[in-house]
């Protein structure tokens, strides 16, 4: 994936073929959701080290995880781990589940609540992670929950969660 500067060393603008994609996801949620659809978010890409540090800065580097994604509502960027493949379907998946965050923020603020509005963190990131597997399963991936690596426990346990 090609990209251009934007002064940080770690972080990078995408060129415009992906904002076609979020246009696209963007209508596609429209659709699927009862959320209005709301003005497009900047998206970046990010080194995993920044991305990391942005999802966990209280942790010591590097953590076991890989960090695909992340939205900050306070700038309306979505930023994307810098090695994703925006011509894969499973890797376009993760832009559209921090896409959903940026609906979820959006919608909350036209209620006229918080960013997180009144449900649980673990709610919002639930319904990111069931609008990603059904958009997976209608773009054709087999097995959407293998493909992210995932399982239905894992998943409720996550929309269970209070944080």
């Amino acid at each position: 994936m090609s990209s251009t500067s934007s002064g940080d060393p770690s972080t990078t603008t995408l060129p415009s073929a992906p904002a076609r994609i979020v246009r696209e996801q963007s209508a596609w949620l429209a659709r699927r959701t009862d959320y209005r659809e709301p003005a497009l978010p900047g998206v970046k890409v990010e080194s995993q080290a920044s991305l990391q540090q942005r999802c966990f800065p209280d942790f010591p580097e590097p953590l076991g995880v890989r960090v695909k994604g992340a939205y900050d509502p306070r700038d309306s960027i979505i930023y994307l781990d810098v090695d994703l493949d925006l011509d894969d379907r499973v890797d376009q998946s993760y832009l559209l589940h921090e896409l959903v965050h940026h609906f979820q923020v959006h919608h909350a603020r036209r209620q006229g609540q918080d960013d997180a509005g009144i449900r649980p963190r673990g709610r919002l990131e639930g319904e990111a992670y069931r609008l990603q597997l059904r958009w997976l399963e209608e773009a054709g991936v087999a097995d959407p929950l293998a493909a992210l690596g995932i399982d239905e426990k894992t998943l409720q346990i996550i929309e269970r969660s209070q944080r």
